[in-house]
């Protein structure tokens, strides 16, 4: 009887799990490329390597390094860059090979590098997970020289799936979280606080601690929550589609950014982001 009542304990739970597949295969497979291809996390790849390419970037500080880096290893042989990795979490960053130091504090309270010694930092789906954004970006401030750079790539606190995140109790939501994305969600389960992740306040945040914005992208995608079952997949992407039509930054799904520090010579070129203005 234990045998039997396990058994009709695990059935019901692997049908669902194929079901969901089954699911998310096809959701995937009807996703135009270009859905993908135009959002945020192929812009943050693109935009990286032209940021790495500047004559005078060479030290670049991965913020939130943990496991891996999110480029090509040759880039950093190409680029002639060194690579700083900062995470809270310092056995993650062990496993991170392409690291060439690496720095385990929490960038809210404090970074322990010299002022003024980083060119380029880089935030990859980080800077929802801070407590305090605007002490973030003073302390990304101070470690910058004048004439650098951050790039930063985070969601909107407005996205659906935020919104759900910020409303559910942790361990529901890292449930769902499970259900929705399959395999990939270990690497997404991180507790998130989205603390003026959104695009008018993160503009203030940065504007007011002395950053000039050079360009900003929003992204309105994010049906891939919803692949776990089409009917919810196909209605979330009609929502994309609106969203995307209308506009409001401030009810974009990600955020992409890139801001300068004022350098010390004013009429220092740039880079030309904006293909429109």
């Amino acid at each position: 009887m234990a045998i039997m009542s396990m058994r009709d304990h695990v059935f019901p739970r692997s049908l669902v799990g194929r079901f969901f597949d089954f699911n998310r295969r096809i959701s995937r497979a009807i996703t135009p490329d270009h859905a993908h291809e135009a959002n945020v996390f192929g812009a943050y790849r693109k935009i990286g390597a032209l940021l790495m390419s500047h004559p005078r970037v060479s030290t670049v500080a991965d913020v939130g390094a943990g496991r891996w880096w999110q480029f090509p290893a040759q880039y950093k042989e190409w680029y002639r860059i060194r690579l700083i990795g900062l995470d809270i979490d310092g056995s993650a960053m062990s496993a991170n090979a392409l690291l060439d130091e690496r720095i385990e504090c929490d960038v809210v309270h404090s970074i322990p590098l010299q002022p003024g010694s980083v060119d380029l930092c880089m935030i990859h789906s980080g800077i929802e997970h801070f407590a305090d954004n605007g002490r973030v970006l003073q302390n990304l401030f101070e470690v910058l020289r004048p004439g650098g750079f951050i790039l930063a790539q985070f969601p909107n606190r407005y996205a659906p799936f935020a919104m759900a995140n910020q409303l559910l109790p942790h361990s529901v939501s890292k449930w769902l979280l499970g259900r929705a994305m399959g395999d990939t969600a270990v690497a997404l389960g991180y507790r998130a606080h989205y603390d003026r992740t959104n695009y008018s306040a993160f503009r203030n945040l940065a504007m007011q601690v002395g950053f000039r914005e050079l360009y900003y992208m929003p992204g309105y995608y994010s049906s891939s929550y919803c692949e776990f079952f089409v009917p919810l997949f196909m209605l979330s992407y009609a929502l994309y589609l609106i969203r995307f039509a209308i506009g409001i930054k401030n009810l974009a799904s990600y955020n992409i950014w890139v801001l300068h520090k004022p350098a010390n010579t004013p009429d220092e070129p740039l880079f030309q982001f904006y293909a429109w203005r």
